[in-house]
């Protein structure tokens, strides 16, 4: 199917994979509606009011995502919503949002036919390891991990129970446009591009790094092929890279060499050290495997970043 028409709604649509899925849902003449915890659209999709209906409703307030859900009538749903890893939440903060809010909406829907249910999984949901599989056993050792773990049993629960198509999307690192300035490739080209030193705390945990551009793919194959209900599929480039290298690379291409300084700090007891994905069953599942080179898509991630200062002040994640 395609999703000219189809009624979307988007959790979390104000962070950066929202931003950039709303646009290309919007693109494919889809109807979005995504859920903000303000009255107003989130500052990342401003612009995007007039085409856009956004719904003011809190995942923790099971009435607003009621009355948000009863608008919306979704053929598709994109739980996008989430608590944040760096820097971490509370811990009653990521049961709140990821657990509780989880099954608010999962509540809210139950009354909808034929839902399409997609969730934003996390790879901390695994713990450490490389080339980790879908059926590797979880192991995770923060919050986000251990609750993301609980949020995708719900939304599969649910599916089973109220007879939805449901899929995790397991992202690893997806970073491009509309990132949040606080993570770390943002970081290093706000501040290359401001003349500073680049400052990293801990050059050696890897992550598997997939843009933003591939990563809307993903979603979009998942809304739009026929999947098994119940799937996880991971998605990320299947290699992985430590945060020195990434933020060696980016200055090398900034023409900036040389400008990074290691502070180091007492190390996390959340910290993952090790963590990339093997990503054969969203080859075989979505059609789907990563199509921008990564340093092409830092390039590009680069470039958004230097021609859209108008964005950069005001970006969460």
């Amino acid at each position: 199917m395609d999703l000219a028409g189809r009624r979307i709604l988007f959790t979390g649509g104000g962070g950066m994979i929202g931003a950039n899925l709303v646009r290309h849902a919007l693109g494919e003449k889809a109807r979005v509606f995504v859920t903000a915890r303000t009255p107003a659209c989130p500052a990342n999709l401003s612009e995007l009011a007039g085409s856009v209906e956004c719904l003011q409703a809190d995942l923790r307030d099971p009435e607003a995502i009621q009355r948000a859900v009863d608008v919306a009538q979704p053929e598709i749903v994109v739980h996008l919503a989430a608590t944040a890893f760096n820097p971490p939440p509370a811990a009653s903060d990521h049961v709140d949002v990821n657990v509780r809010g989880t099954a608010n909406l999962l509540q809210a829907l139950a009354g909808q036919k034929d839902v399409r249910f997609i969730q934003a999984g996390s790879g901390a949901q695994y713990g450490d390891g490389d080339g980790l599989r879908e059926d590797a056993p979880e192991r995770p050792a923060n919050w986000l991990g251990m609750t993301k773990s609980a949020a995708a049993q719900l939304v599969h629960g649910a599916g089973r129970l109220y007879g939805w198509r449901t899929a995790e999307l397991r992202l690893f690192t997806p970073f491009g446009p509309w990132e949040g300035r606080h993570r770390l490739i943002p970081h290093v080209i706000l501040s290359a591009l401001a003349g500073d030193t680049v400052t990293i705390r801990n050059p050696r945990p890897e992550r598997d790094f997939v843009y933003i551009g591939d990563v809307v793919r993903a979603f979009h194959n998942a809304m739009t092929l026929d999947i098994p209900g119940g799937s996880t599929i991971n998605i990320a480039s299947g290699q992985g890279r430590s945060v020195g290298e990434v933020a060696g690379e980016i200055l090398a291409l900034m023409g900036k060499s040389g400008c990074l300084s290691v502070q180091p700090s007492e190390v996390r007891a959340d910290e993952i050290w090790r963590c990339s994905a093997d990503i054969s069953r969203a080859r075989e599942m979505l059609d789907w495997r990563p199509e921008v080179p990564f340093s092409e898509a830092l390039r590009r991630t680069i470039d958004w970043f230097t021609n859209a200062p108008q964005h950069t002040s005001s970006m969460r994640s």
